[in-house]
């Protein structure tokens, strides 16, 4: 009698009936390592937004100025153009989880810094400017490093969802952040919230000290410069990448600077102080947590260039209801529903990037993906100035409303983008 021997199994096969196991949180229950880069990735990310917020007040306070706000965010914004691609080199050649112990530690003595100069009343414009920039570039390296490490510690098939989840988390923070920060302010000042921060940071390093040393010993042996050259041109030879690297600039130029003017709309627009603002930033975290949530939730999304398309488009329009509500109630409503389509559009963008590149060059893509969100000052800068010359809802509408006519420009000029599953 002939004996049949059973085929091994699918390892792919496996991992995905693992993943459908595990639910809408499978990669956080799955995967130790993935669980702590998510932890220390939350804590940072909270730290971050309540300099972010703590900042933007101190500086409305000492300046009385809506350009020296949008400045404030230009300094924070303009470190990841001048080292998000050299970051990317530097992650494709060193070991991924020292280079985010470096940044995270480089974070916290900034924020250290920033926060006794407010506490002894010493603090000034120029110092938060410096501040920020500085802050900007260990961000810059950091958040490039922590894309590249999540699919170090989960498999292919379940790239969506842990992106999805580690995404759900950051907007987690744009509540948690925000919702700290504001009530802290209006208790005890921004050099108080600024101390809180350094703490969030504190136990975010001491949660990355846990992560394994990169597994991967492949380095990349090509001179510094020619590995820079090599990324951007593995970019510029794909329109897929192309795409989706503009898909991904569009907004963060013309329509994210809403964001940094945030205080603007607190205070003078619609009246309801530091403790208001928080709760500006927390709806639109609110609304984003709920878009990432929504994708981590599915196995699969067909048609996910139309997707990111369509998404980003509405988007748009979102923000403009949102730059001329003066009434409160309306305003939150707008935060939220652009915080769920702005996060579901990003998430599926991120994954169709980690799915269209290899290891060798995930540092550099990465990098470049970095870059788009430097692009932010661009737009920042400019839109304070706007504001103060034609008022800010003109500026954040005028913004948004580029946005979607570009993302629309860009489905026509670009098909393959709309081919994509």
């Amino acid at each position: 009698m002939a004996r049949h021997r059973l085929a091994a199994p699918d390892p792919r096969a496996r991992a995905s009936a693992r993943l459908g196991e595990g639910g809408l949180f499978a990669a956080l229950i799955l995967y130790r390592d993935y669980r702590l880069l998510w932890v220390s990735s939350v804590l940072t990310q909270i730290a971050q937004w309540m300099l972010q917020v703590s900042l933007g007040w101190l500086m409305l306070e000492l300046t009385n100025s809506p350009f020296w706000v949008g400045l404030n965010g230009f300094a924070s914004g303009l470190p990841f153009l001048i080292v998000s691609i050299p970051a990317g080199a530097l992650i494709d050649r060193l070991d991924r989880r020292n280079l985010l112990v470096a940044c995270q530690a480089s974070a916290l003595g900034i924020g250290l810094a920033l926060a006794i100069l407010t506490t002894l009343g010493l603090a000034r414009p120029w110092h938060l400017l410096v501040g920020a920039f500085l802050n900007g570039a260990a961000l810059a390296v950091n958040n490039a490093t922590r894309q590249t490490l999540v699919p170090t510690f989960v498999p292919r098939e379940g790239l969506q969802n842990a992106i999805a989840l580690l995404s759900a988390g950051m907007n987690v923070t744009r509540i948690v952040g925000p919702s700290l920060a504001g009530p802290l302010i209006a208790a005890i000042g921004s050099g108080g919230a600024l101390f809180a921060q350094v703490g969030c940071l504190a136990i975010a390093l001491v949660n990355t000290l846990q992560l394994p040393s990169r597994q991967d010993t492949t380095r990349v042996r090509l001179p510094f410069l020619r590995n820079l050259a090599e990324g951007i041109d593995y970019v510029r030879r794909s329109s897929v990448l192309v795409g989706l690297m503009l898909l991904a600039t569009i907004p963060t130029i013309l329509v994210f600077p809403y964001i940094q003017l945030l205080p603007v709309y607190a205070r003078d627009i619609l009246g309801v102080g530091a403790s208001g603002l928080g709760l500006l930033y927390t709806a639109g975290g609110l609304g984003a947590l709920t878009g990432s949530l929504f994708i981590a939730g599915f196995r699969r999304i067909e048609h996910k260039g139309r997707f990111i398309l369509v998404t980003t488009f509405v988007y748009g329009l979102i923000i403009i209801v949102f730059a001329y509500s003066t009434w409160l109630p309306l305003s939150l409503v707008m935060l939220v529903l652009g915080g769920v389509l702005g996060s579901s559009y990003m998430s599926i963008n991120n994954t169709l990037l980690h799915l269209n590149v290899t290891d060798e060059v995930r540092g550099r893509v990465m990098g470049i993906y970095m870059l788009t969100w430097g692009f932010m000052p661009l737009g920042a800068l400019p839109m304070g100035f706007l504001g103060e010359q034609i008022g800010v809802p003109h500026a954040v509408a005028l913004g948004a409303a580029l946005s979607s006519l570009a993302i629309l420009a860009l489905a026509v000029r670009i098909p393959a983008l709309r081919a994509l599953c």
